[in-house]
């Protein structure tokens, strides 16, 4: 527990500065974690990183976290050409490899590519977008769902959430994240309101806290899969990139779709 409690709070210091910073600051601590995040997800499939595939699919993974106007670096006819190139050269690999890196393998790198870096693109997007406020309140949203969920499920957790996939979470805990998610995001939101109104301002929340428990058992489900129990070492104490940003990867593009 003292090892969790250090590794969150340096965790924390050297994630806020840049997001408070923003710009290209921001811009580097998005992009390593993307990278980061994308090792781990190999790792967990059991696929070297030293290998033309890997760096294919880093690469379009990168593309798609620049991607867009937010970020200007990548037009999205671009990034649509990208994503082309980097199939045909995946499909590609399974014939001079003669099956050794078979279509399975392809189709992991490519969804890895996919999941990750649509997942942080949305993420840099809303700050550089939207600003500081806005991804502070859903930040905060997450973390008190994530919070409210290991405490309520702690002391009150009796039945299973969803047992197949991760046998700890609990309907409890569940109900207390989605308990504590309201409460800290509008003490946040009487300070700080992010939306005009008070109903969007909680229909907001209850995407978030939904959408952020979803990101946290498709996470599990994975690692359930690969039979795995953390994404990564990175962070002692608390796992990989992926462990504790799962439920960002997921809330962040579910909020854009709403939105638009």
């Amino acid at each position: 527990m003292k090892q969790r409690v250090v590794t969150a709070l340096l965790g924390l210091v050297i994630f806020l500065a840049p997001l408070v910073t923003g710009g290209s600051v921001f811009i580097a601590l998005v992009t390593a974690m993307a990278i980061v995040g994308f090792i781990e997800m190999l790792r967990m499939r059991r696929l070297t990183i030293f290998s033309l595939p890997a760096f294919i699919g880093l690469l379009l993974s990168l593309c798609l976290l620049i991607a867009g106007p937010q970020t200007a670096f990548v037009s999205n006819e671009t990034l649509l050409t990208s994503v082309m190139i980097a199939v045909w050269l995946l499909l590609l690999v399974t014939v001079f490899s003669a099956n050794r890196y078979d279509v399975e393998k392809v189709a992991f790198v490519l969804f890895s590519a996919l999941y990750v870096g649509f997942g942080l693109h949305f993420f840099l997007a809303a700050r550089l977008e939207e600003g500081f406020t806005f991804v502070l309140f859903v930040l905060i949203a997450i973390w008190a769902t994530d919070t409210g969920a290991y405490l309520f499920g702690r002391k009150f957790g009796k039945r299973p959430l969803w047992p197949k996939i991760s046998p700890k979470k609990t309907v409890e805990g569940a109900m207390g994240g989605f308990l504590l998610a309201f409460a800290t995001s509008f003490i946040f939101a009487s300070f700080w309101p992010p939306f005009a109104s008070l109903w969007a301002t909680f229909f907001a929340v209850l995407v978030i806290s939904v959408a952020g428990q979803c990101g946290d058992l498709v996470e599990s489900a994975i690692k359930r899969y690969y039979n795995v129990k953390d994404s990564g070492k990175i962070l002692p104490g608390h796992g990989g990139i992926l462990d504790r940003f799962d439920s960002l990867i997921f809330v962040f593009p579910v909020l854009y779709v709403l939105m638009i």
